[in-house]
């Protein structure tokens, strides 16, 4: 179940400023739901809810998502360029964030993909279809290292007799793995669409 929007509580490492707060909360409210509508799963709102709360790097993608999306659905409240220019400057720090995080471990290869995910939604949100699908490629071959280690994990912790990671584990990479799958089938429709009526 989401937790309601007065209840959530934004990372103490990075508390939202002024001119965020509309951002956030249009993010909470439209934008986040609108994975759970794509990917066909309740679920997504409140993994993409949760991870904004925790991980600086998806903290500032959301807050670019909600600029970029309400601009695009309400122009006549919020005007286009600068909730570009305010999108682009949270996309940058989200890049840099996501930079720092990364260590080579599951647990950070899990995020790359999660942000590679929701990254594809920014460079989407830009019109920007080819970085998009750079994002997507990003994440499906990071996803093959997280398999390649999830089937160590599991042959690791079946022997060990640990059964209780192991699920949590093959839940969220197939979570994963199902959500670029669904990316990339998108992506390959687009392309072809746009190729279609270029011709």
């Amino acid at each position: 179940m989401t937790p309601p929007i007065r209840g959530l509580r934004y990372p103490s490492v990075r508390p939202l400023l002024d001119g965020e707060h509309e951002h956030m909360e249009y993010f909470q409210v439209v934008c986040a739901g609108e994975f759970s509508l794509f990917f066909e799963l309740p679920a997504w709102k409140n993994i993409i809810l949760q991870a904004t709360l925790a991980e600086p790097a998806l903290h500032h993608a959301a807050l670019a998502i909600g600029a970029l999306t309400s601009s695009r659905y309400h122009p006549d409240i919020w005007h286009t360029p600068p909730a570009i220019a305010f999108s682009i400057r949270h996309y940058n720090t989200a890049i840099q964030d996501l930079r720092r995080r990364l260590d080579g471990s599951s647990q950070s290869l899990e995020l790359a993909v999660l942000t590679s995910v929701v990254f594809s939604y920014i460079e989407f949100l830009l019109g920007l279809d080819s970085r998009t699908e750079m994002h997507i490629q990003a994440g499906c071959a990071i996803l093959e290292n997280l398999y390649t280690r999830h089937d160590r994990t599991l042959a690791v912790s079946t022997h060990a007799g640990s059964n209780c990671q192991v699920g949590s584990l093959y839940t969220r990479y197939h979570l994963l793995a199902s959500a670029m799958f669904q990316l990339t089938a998108q992506v390959n429709c687009l392309v072809a669409f746009r190729s279609n009526s270029n011709n």
